[in-house]
């Protein structure tokens, strides 16, 4: 049901968020809002210089580095040095040990706000190393992290004659040539496995690093969708007469402070659906702080067209101006991309009612009726069943709610044109409200107390 698809422009690199000019002018979201950090680990055998390309690799990407060997205890330092291979007992403290020192330097500040990650190089040969490293294994009882550090791998991989070259050219280095058979014969070659990218021993450096960026890009980008395939559900449906949005709310109980919902606030006061503009509504599913990152900027985006041309902005043209912010989050490698799917339900006099989607890559949709988050292909099956191209707001939204009818905590927005002054006029329902559309509808929401005592 998607009635168009554009690849949004590049911004380039000088739109980025370190461009200190631009976010005076409010062209890019907060820095220290947006930047989680991340984890490369430079990996593969000894002599396939994991050290020269990690630290140029760090470098480029503006992250601090750190050299593995330099972490190795005495005791392993000593043990190659005789040429005695290390075996899992001696390596696995020394893993967690990069892995907790990573954790540390991704949660320092830094005079542009949180590091945007970490480099190290690190031999990481089987995959059980590996999982250390991903921070899945812990040897011993530590305290959980206090930042999500997703991992990636880059593989330096290449022919057992250049590796035995090049040690024999490391002299005074205390791991010996000699041993290079006994870590050829550990290595479990990671390639397949999940963040891993795979660059040649006989590349240049220069050629490993872009190599590496490009695909580190392109893993980030996987990595936003997958968080958005778990988020709660977002639906819009696109009516001859107005839009409907509805969203599955993943934070609810009885603990839970909701005045702020119940008694109205700017915007919206939810946590899925927001007012952008006094024509454009929002609902998103992903990563909250990125989420509110991004709806900050829409809605400066939106201020600055209606101060320059005293109108409000087209709805498409919104979608644009963030899809060119995605975009370029995906092309420097110092930044992730933001891991949020945007469904914009608005009016302008140019085409009227519409509705779009925009993802992570940058990339957006124009649509008929579509959904976002978990269980999206589930409920897209319903609505190509249900959705009719001639279809008011008062049956799109008795088909958002069955489409919606496991999800009984929402939030739920429909915007419409004024009769009286021919405007958009949008409207974010309060949660007595959501109960009565449901009431109208057939529909009842189970007693949380109730659902307890019967399972």
């Amino acid at each position: 049901m998607s009635r168009q698809s554009v690849d949004a422009p590049s911004t380039g690199q000088n739109d980025v968020v370190f461009d200190k000019k631009l976010e005076k002018e409010g062209r890019v979201p907060n820095a220290g809002a947006q930047q989680q950090p991340i984890f490369v680990i430079v990996m593969g055998v000894s002599g396939t210089g994991k050290s020269t390309l990690g630290s140029a690799l760090a470098k480029e990407l503006g992250m601090p580095y750190i050299e593995g060997d330099d972490l190795h205890p005495q005791s392993n330092i000593q043990k190659m040095s005789s040429g005695v291979p290390l075996n899992d007992q001696d390596r696995e403290p020394w893993l967690e040990l990069i892995r907790n020192r990573a954790e540390e330097l991704a949660c320092k500040e830094s005079s542009d706000g949180r590091v945007p990650g970490v480099v190290a190089g690190c031999s990481a040969l089987k995959k059980y190393y590996r999982e250390i490293l991903r921070g899945r294994h812990h040897i011993s009882p530590s305290p959980p992290s206090p930042v999500t550090l997703p991992t990636y791998f880059v593989f330096v991989d290449g022919p057992k004659e250049v590796l035995y070259d090049r040690m024999s050219k490391r002299p005074g280095h205390f791991f010996k040539a000699s041993m290079l058979d006994s870590q050829l014969a550990t290595l479990e070659d990671p390639t397949g496995e999940e963040g891993v990218i795979v660059v040649s021993l006989e590349s240049a450096t220069e050629e490993q690093i872009s190599l590496a960026i490009l695909e580190l890009g392109k893993l980030l980008v996987e990595y936003a969708m997958e968080a958005i395939s778990h988020a709660g559900t977002v639906l819009g449906v696109l009516a001859k007469d107005g839009v409907v949005l509805a969203a599955e709310k993943k934070v609810t109980g009885k603990l839970l402070d909701l005045s702020p919902s119940t008694q109205g606030g700017y915007g919206g006061s939810g946590e899925k659906i927001f007012l952008l503009n006094t024509n454009v509504i929002g609902g998103v599913a992903g990563l909250t702080a990125d989420a509110n990152s991004l709806v900050n900027y829409c809605r400066s985006a939106a201020q600055r067209h209606l101060l320059t041309y005293n109108e409000d902005i087209p709805v498409e043209l919104l979608a644009q101006r963030l899809c060119d912010l995605k975009q370029g989050y995906t092309q420097y490698g110092g930044l992730r991309p933001f891991g949020v799917s945007i469904l914009y339900a608005g009016y302008d006099p140019h085409y009227e009612f519409q509705l779009y989607h925009s993802d992570p890559s940058g990339n957006y949709s124009g649509w008929k009726a579509t959904c976002i988050g978990a269980n999206s292909g589930t409920a897209q099956s319903l609505l190509k069943q249900e959705y009719k191209d001639d279809i008011l707001v008062k049956d799109a939204i008795g088909l958002v709610l069955r489409t919606m009818s496991k999800t009984m905590d929402m939030e739920f927005a429909v915007l419409t044109l004024d009769p009286t002054t021919k405007t958009p006029k949008a409207k974010i329902y309060r949660p007595h409200e959501i109960d009565a559309l449901l009431l109208s509808e057939g529909l009842t929401k189970k007693d949380e107390d109730t659902e307890m005592k019967s399972s």
